[in-house]
This record gives structure tokens, sequence and C-alpha cells, in this order.
């Protein structure tokens, strides 16, 4: 799916209203995979395996919120050598509101809180 993301946190540290807003949008296409038994939700310019790095991997994705053309997923990044919780904001434009019905549904049933068992990395 092409998104256009946003993050809400900056190594660990929640953004302020102005500072998220004022970042620029990543903008890409999200592939959910599995990654040594661990789920990986990647941001890529284009496709796994092209030329270019990711533009952002989120391990152990969730989703926290969806609406009919947004979704936002809760993970840890990876971030200058150190795990650091993080939300991404991201916008599809093109969902069908069928898809759209049954995300919303899930995300009503998923805790947002984060957990700190969720998120520490598995040697």
């Amino acid at each position: 799916m092409r998104v256009k993301m946003r993050r809400r946190y900056r190594g660990g540290t929640k953004l302020s209203k102005r500072e998220f807003v004022d970042q620029e949008w990543a903008c890409g296409m999200l592939e959910l995979r599995t990654v040594d038994d661990r789920l990986q939700l990647g941001l890529w310019h284009s496709r796994p395996g092209d030329q270019l790095p990711p533009l952002g991997i989120l391990w152990r994705p969730e989703i926290v919120a969806c609406a009919s053309d947004t979704i936002s997923f809760a993970g840890a990044e990876h971030v200058a050598g150190r795990w650091c919780y993080q939300v991404w904001f991201c916008e599809c434009h093109s969902l069908p509101p069928e898809l759209s019905l049954r995300l919303l549904e899930k995300a009503a049933g998923v805790d947002h809180e984060p957990s700190s068992e969720r998120f520490e990395p598995r040697e």
C-alpha cells in the first residue's frame, strides 16, 4: 500500500504538535513481512529489494488507530544503536471502504499503551 508517513517520536521522545506537523512526509510503499520470526513493517521508496534503503523499519508493529484514509502503527525502531518506541502516522488515499471498516474494527480492540515487555528486542 502506498502511503505518506510521519513519525510521532524522535529518539524515544514524543514530538510536540508543532514538530510533528512541520516534519516532511516520508512517501513510499508499506510492506509487512516476517524476519527471523518477528514482524517487520517497512516503508520503502518503491518496493523491497530496490537499491535504495528503506525509509523506515518498524519492528513488532501493531495497528493503534485508523479511519477512512489514515492508519497509525506502533512498534520499535532501531535508532543510533538503541531501540525506541515509535508510532507511524500514515495517510493512504485509496483504501476501499470495506478495508477501512475492517481496519477500524481491528483497531478498536488493540491496547494502545506501550508495554516495556512488548517492545524489548529479542536476542
